[in-house]
């Protein structure tokens, strides 16, 4: 299912629109009859897509997609702009704020169809981008951690476990394993601390051919190369 949100102040056209859109089963339409109830319906529940009038009085299409596309959560939700404005600056001023799309009213049905469809094609072939590399990135961190804490924290464990017959071992073997167990807890306090610091994941090879995040070059300052 894709939920469509339609702005427009006229409701006769609002309501044509969404009998346009209505055709599809697979759509789900809300109507807004203003810029700032659109910005609040967004604000509560993301869309798939906005058909977005210009000429609205209080706030313009043009001021809504502005907003829409500097919010973090919104910036790539795809922006329809419908209009009787057909004026060849109007449609570029549109893209220039990052409008994905320009219909002139009068519209047809069926054009209005195709673009919208068109463009949730895309945002879900873009979705599905993201979410592949949300995943590689995931898997890059589980091998990352494995390598880079899980052997200094398999080092503490074992001298620990040394540690527990320590009225057996001889002091200096004490001593030695508390040293070894701290170095090694302050090596992975170390790790955790650049984690935090990632602005970039950089990858490095790891076995069989799998990939894990190269963290001294994804901590560094671009500016140090």
């Amino acid at each position: 299912m894709h939920n469509i949100l339609v702005v427009d102040d006229d409701p006769n056209i609002a309501l044509l629109v969404h009998m346009t859109l209505a055709k599809k089963p697979d759509y789900k339409v809300t109507i807004a009859n203003s810029g700032q109830d659109a910005l609040d319906i967004i604000a509560q529940n993301v869309p798939d897509l906005v058909l977005l009038d210009i000429m609205m009085p209080d706030m313009d299409g043009f001021e809504v997609c502005r907003k829409i596309k500097q919010g973090e959560k919104t910036k790539f939700l795809p922006v329809i702009m419908v209009s009787a404005k057909s004026e060849l600056r109007d449609k570029l001023h549109g893209m220039d704020i990052g409008a994905n799309d320009y219909i002139t009213k009068p519209f047809n049905p069926e054009e209005l169809l195709a673009r919208v469809s068109a463009h949730l094609r895309i945002k879900s072939l873009e979705d599905q981008l993201a979410s592949q590399k949300e995943l590689e990135a995931a898997l890059k961190m589980s091998v990352t951690l494995q390598h880079e804490i899980n052997n200094p924290l398999t080092g503490v464990i074992g001298n620990l476990e040394l540690m527990k017959d320590w009225r057996d071992s001889k002091p200096e073997e004490v001593d030695e394993a508390v040293n070894d167990a701290l170095a090694l807890s302050l090596r992975i306090k170390l790790i955790v601390q650049q984690l935090s610091r990632l602005t970039r994941v950089i990858p490095a090879t790891y076995i069989k051919g799998s990939e894990m995040i190269n963290i001294g070059e994804s901590t560094r300052d671009q500016n140090d190369k």
